[in-house]
Formats: structure tokens, C-alpha cells, sequence
């Protein structure tokens, strides 16, 4: 007769805390069992200046365009053309 080995114990992760700082496009916390069906994303950002981080910065008489002829910003994948989304 064959032995199966027993099942194993899921594994034990243990947070004494977790910190978030910010949320980006597909990001998610879960806890506990989960599922995400269905579960897409697409964004699109447009940057003119681009960032200014630090203490103290500054920005002076500065012109910005953007300039965004494109029909479609991404190729179609997965989902994105579902009727009745929004």
C-alpha cells in the first residue's frame, strides 16, 4: 500500500506591524484567505515637469505641454474591452 506523505501546515508569517506609505495602481493588502477574480488594471500618466522631490525646491516661470496625439494609449490585453465597465 502506498504512504502518502501528510499534508503540511500552511506556513506562519507573523507582523509585529506593517506601514504603508502609499497605494500605486495594482496594489492590494489582503489578509486572511483571498481570491481577486477578475482582477485587471491600465493607467496613463503624463508628465510635463516630472517630479520635484527634496526639502526646499523651487519652480520658477516655467512652461509645460504635453502633447498627446495617440489614439489609443496601450494595446488591448486581457479584459480591458468589456462592455459595461467603467
Amino acid at each position: 500500500m502506498l504512504k502518502l506523505p501528510c499534508p503540511l501546515e500552511p506556513p506562519l508569517i507573523e507582523f509585529d506591524s506593517i506601514h504603508v506609505n502609499s497605494i500605486a495602481d495594482a496594489s492590494g493588502i489582503f489578509i486572511g484567505t483571498n481570491i481577486q477574480v477578475n482582477w485587471s488594471t491600465s493607467g496613463k500618466a503624463n508628465n510635463g515637469l516630472g517630479e520635484i522631490n527634496g526639502d526646499h525646491n523651487y519652480v520658477l516661470y516655467n512652461i509645460n505641454t504635453v502633447y498627446d496625439n495617440d489614439i489609443i494609449d496601450a494595446p488591448y490585453t486581457k479584459g480591458d474591452l468589456v462592455i459595461g465597465r467603467v
